[in-house]
């Protein structure tokens, strides 16, 4: 009797296992090898994770070298796709983070940007700066988490139009919670 109910699961067991084969196994087309949807690895040293939203990660523009990756909102809100920009800054010299923040917080005026507010923090494993921005002519609001490792700094930018950027930023802190130096 057992042997009955054993094989119609070996069956499906070896009709199953063809599915994760790939022409030449250990290479990408295998699904073993595939990717994981939502994690940016990066050559600097770092590591996203977007798993636990349902944002897309998608290819950096082709005109800036600087922006690594970017997750896009699956909606629409207000006319504006919000997204999160990850941008990485190499430096010739190592600095602090808070000199570094407040070159930064110079030149948003000049960008239309007005600080809302900005802050240090640090969890257990990693130190980081956030800063609040808003461009009320433009009616987009930005939240920047800047980490820093040596000469690396990573600003991971939320952006969206203001009346939807509460709710985009939820999914962005999501994200940015993510965040892991390798």
């Amino acid at each position: 009797m057992k042997a009955i109910l054993i094989i119609p699961f070996v069956f499906a067991l070896f009709v199953h296992l063809p599915s994760f084969a790939a022409p030449i196994p250990g290479t990408t087309s295998s699904k073993i090898m595939a990717p994981q949807l939502g994690i940016h690895k990066s050559k600097f040293g770092f590591e996203i994770l977007a798993k636990s939203t349902a944002w897309i990660k998608t290819q950096p523009p082709k005109k800036s070298r600087f922006i690594e990756t970017v997750y896009r909102s699956p909606v629409t809100r207000n006319n504006v796709r919000a997204t999160l920009t990850v941008r990485v800054d190499r430096m010739k010299n190592e600095t602090s983070l808070k000199k570094y923040v407040r070159r930064w917080i110079k030149e948003y005026p000049k960008y239309g940007y007005d600080v809302l507010g900005s802050k240090g923090f640090k969890t257990s494993k990693k130190q980081g700066y956030v800063i609040d921005l808003i461009n009320a002519r433009k009616k987009r609001q930005l939240r920047q988490v800047i980490y820093l490792n040596n000469k690396t700094a990573v600003l991971m930018t939320c952006r969206d139009h203001t009346e939807s950027f509460s709710s985009s930023l939820k999914e962005c802190n999501n994200i940015v919670k993510e965040f892991r130096w390798n």
